[in-house]
């Protein structure tokens, strides 16, 4: 059992204790029960539930039970008799339509827990959608040592000091060139089995998700990043994520390198079938240079000789820690 729960059932206890003294004193009435009850309900923890929707919801729960009994105190020496009087006669009429309109409110409170629920429900699975493995896409044409754009990849980071995260890193040969060129670099993959064997050679790769492996980098750790094959099949939900990720572990003088596929060129039996499956479409590269250059990048864009990939290299000079 976690503390919170400790706590809240440690609570529950003493409330419980108190209620009990006070019965037994003779000092505790339903009305002062009913308060207790409902400012319980107000401040404490809902077990699972948490966010706006639920702290609103604890307000209707405290809310809910209409008392008919109405308080007779009264700074006027008649004033609680005549109280009295009146509540005794009117009692059965406050009574009647307290309880209607009690079990109204109860039905509307159940069926917005239910819907609280469903909330939670629908957030689960976007959860699942922005946290499981990125899917990983390689073009038709693969990548290599060879590949056009790797010589401008080493120009970015040429001089770099910090730690370089190449993400679908694969057998590690790009980390190995960025090493041999200089370069702090290392590497991450989700597909199973893709590293064990390069990991032999010394070069620093992991197992790991691009999206959860940044959420637990540092701020302003990383000197740059290589995307490559990452961002094709990524959700819409998920690239305001990566981007705001990114923004968060990059140095100020970090560099993003993106390489990807250019949607132009998915016809036919060109198209990955990783994007068939996650039905995900790439950005183009003008997409990419607007989304950058608005959170402050610098960018350049080249566009690959066969035109089927391009790469976008861009920096974000006088990057701000965030508060």
């Amino acid at each position: 059992m976690s503390e919170s729960n400790i706590d809240l059932e440690r609570v529950k206890r003493e409330i419980d204790e108190e209620v009990q003294r006070q019965r037994e004193g003779g000092t505790f009435d339903l009305a002062k029960e009913q308060e207790l009850e409902r400012a319980f309900l107000l401040f404490a923890p809902r077990e699972g539930h948490g966010g706006a929707i639920t702290s609103t919801l604890r307000g209707v729960d405290a809310a809910i039970y209409i008392d008919p009994v109405a308080p007779i105190e009264s700074n006027q020496p008649a004033g609680r008799v005549v109280k009295q009087t009146l509540r005794k006669t009117t009692f059965w009429y406050f009574n009647w339509i307290a309880e209607q309109v009690t079990r109204a409110l109860s039905t509307v409170a159940v069926a917005l827990h239910l819907i609280e629920d469903e909330l939670e429900n629908v957030n689960e699975r976007l959860n699942l959608v922005t946290i499981d493995a990125t899917p990983i896409v390689e073009g038709p044409e693969g990548t290599s040592l060879d590949s056009w754009w790797v010589p401008q990849v080493l120009d970015a980071f040429e001089g770099s000091r910090g730690r370089v995260l190449v993400a679908a890193c694969g057998d590690g040969w790009l980390v190995r060139r960025l090493l041999k060129h200089g370069s702090d670099a290392y590497g991450i993959d989700s597909r199973p089995g893709q590293i064990q064997r390069a990991q032999l050679l010394g070069a620093d790769l992991r197992t790991d998700d691009l999206l959860d492996h940044l959420s637990h980098v540092a701020e302003r750790r990383l000197q740059g990043v290589v995307l490559t094959g990452t961002t094709e099949g990524i959700y819409v939900t998920q690239r305001s994520l990566l981007l705001d990720r990114l923004e968060a572990v990059l140095a100020s003088d970090g560099v993003l390198v993106v390489h990807a596929i250019h949607p132009d060129s998915l016809q036919g039996d060109a198209m990955p079938p990783a994007l068939d499956f996650v039905g995900a479409t790439p950005m183009r590269p003008q997409t990419w240079v607007d989304v950058l250059e608005r959170r402050g990048y610098e960018t350049s864009v080249d566009r690959g000789p066969g035109g089927s990939d391009f790469l976008v290299v861009a920096r974000r000079p006088g990057l701000l820690t965030r508060s």
